[in-house]
């Protein structure tokens, strides 16, 4: 058998959360967003735009990039406010990227092929799959709360090798609802046995999805700051941190 290492730090987390696994745990139930909190998300978006175009035979580069993600960005957050649903969503963010380009195509097919490639991209953030594992030994349940086509975040947590380590995961495609729903929330606490709310903690990196989906179930909720934003929203979460690798700080 390999032996598996683990850097310093990481070691540390683990003396730190074994010790308080011993005395008191602050939390048992850990629900992890999986895009831009477990898996990076960002990486493997550019590597299916970029792939996508090459096979469509249509020009990209960074700002074709840039302007894509910000148009699916936008569409993502009016899905979050009800304003669109989901499959509406998939397509039509390709049609306004086609529109911006002043470029002729399939808007369809774009996202079927783009559909296929986000499947096969598992990158994950640097350390995460490590955490999880010691937060695991540590007696912590781990789970995911994503939302996204469930085909396509059962392959990507599989390939990562993500899904052995969860408890369990919930995917909005499957619930029928989508975070920052409350039934989103519902569904989740009633399929975990012994779900109790005060011992739990939503992670992950969207105020408007994550932190707010927590804040008005009435969870804890932990903001991953990647990117260092500034809050100006009236969505507060119980902590922020800068990583996904500083979660054992706050449990």
């Amino acid at each position: 058998m390999t032996p598996v290492f683990f850097c310093p730090s990481v070691l540390l987390w683990i003396s730190c959360s074994l010790f308080c696994y011993t005395q008191v745990m602050k939390y048992d139930y850990l629900l992890f967003d999986a895009d831009n909190t477990l898996l990076d998300f960002d990486e493997n978006e550019r590597v299916s735009i970029y792939n996508t175009f090459d096979h469509f035979g249509i020009p990209c580069d960074e700002n074709t990039l840039k302007m894509y993600h910000e148009i699916n960005i936008m569409y993502w957050r009016m899905l979050d406010e009800g304003k669109i649903t989901r499959d509406v969503l998939l397509v039509k963010r390709f049609e306004t990227l086609y529109e911006k380009l002043g470029i002729k195509g399939d808007p369809a097919a774009t996202e079927d092929f783009y559909r296929v490639q986000l499947g096969l991209g598992n990158q994950l953030v640097p350390g995460a799959i490590e955490l999880c594992m010691q937060l695991k030994l540590a007696g912590y349940k781990l789970y995911i709360v994503t939302n996204g086509v469930a085909k396509t975040q059962h392959d990507r947590l599989n390939g990562s090798g993500l899904a052995p380590i969860m408890d369990g995961i919930f995917i909005s495609d499957e619930i029928g609802y989508n975070k920052p729903a409350k039934q989103f929330f519902e569904y989740v606490a009633n399929h975990i046995e012994g779900f109790d709310p005060k011992k739990a903690l939503v992670i992950g990196d969207s105020l408007t999805s994550d932190i707010k989906g927590g804040v008005d179930f009435g969870l804890d909720t932990c903001w991953i700051n990647f990117y260092g934003k500034r809050n100006d929203s009236d969505i507060k979460s119980t902590y922020e941190i800068p990583s996904v690798l500083d979660v054992p700080t706050v449990l």
